[in-house]
């Protein structure tokens, strides 16, 4: 599918912010845009603000896992109410069920994301193909991109 030049522009950014993330082996990245076409919010996972995000809590799984707020809701929370109508796009994985019901509740009617691959055992591919029947139950648009960042 060949994306829009504003799709591209966005993803470019949420490709941007999915770098800032500590994170040693997973680097995602969500842009929130408004009704109004400008960037509403940026997020990228990683742990909240003021809690010590060390070397031996990234890798510890367990703690990492338990400690991380994903780029979907840090974006989420950064746009506010602005993100109601909005578009969100996300880079790095896909969007887990977990993230899946924050952009329902946002009230965020698009989502421009990388689709979960079929056949896998990945958990996140698990859950990102319930996520994207949960799109498709909240009759939410999900446009589906293997956009590849270009510097």
């Amino acid at each position: 599918m060949t994306l829009a030049k504003w799709d591209v522009r966005f993803l470019d950014i949420a490709k941007v912010a999915s770098e800032w993330s500590k994170d040693p082996r997973a680097k995602v990245g969500a842009v929130v845009v408004d009704t109004q076409g400008q960037v509403a919010g940026v997020g990228y996972n990683g742990f909240p603000k003021l809690v010590e995000d060390s070397a031996e809590r990234l890798e510890n799984s367990e703690v990492k896992l338990e400690l991380v707020v994903h780029a979907e809701m840090n974006a989420i929370l950064g746009a506010g109410q602005r993100a109601r109508g909005g578009t969100i796009y996300v880079h790095g994985k896909p969007i887990c069920a977990r993230c899946a019901g924050s952009i329902i509740q946002s009230g965020i009617t698009r989502i421009v994301s990388t689709a979960p691959k079929e056949g896998t055992e990945s958990k996140w591919d698990a859950s990102g193909r319930l996520a994207f029947q949960m799109f498709e139950e909240a009759k939410i648009e999900v446009v589906v991109s293997d956009f590849e960042f270009v510097a």
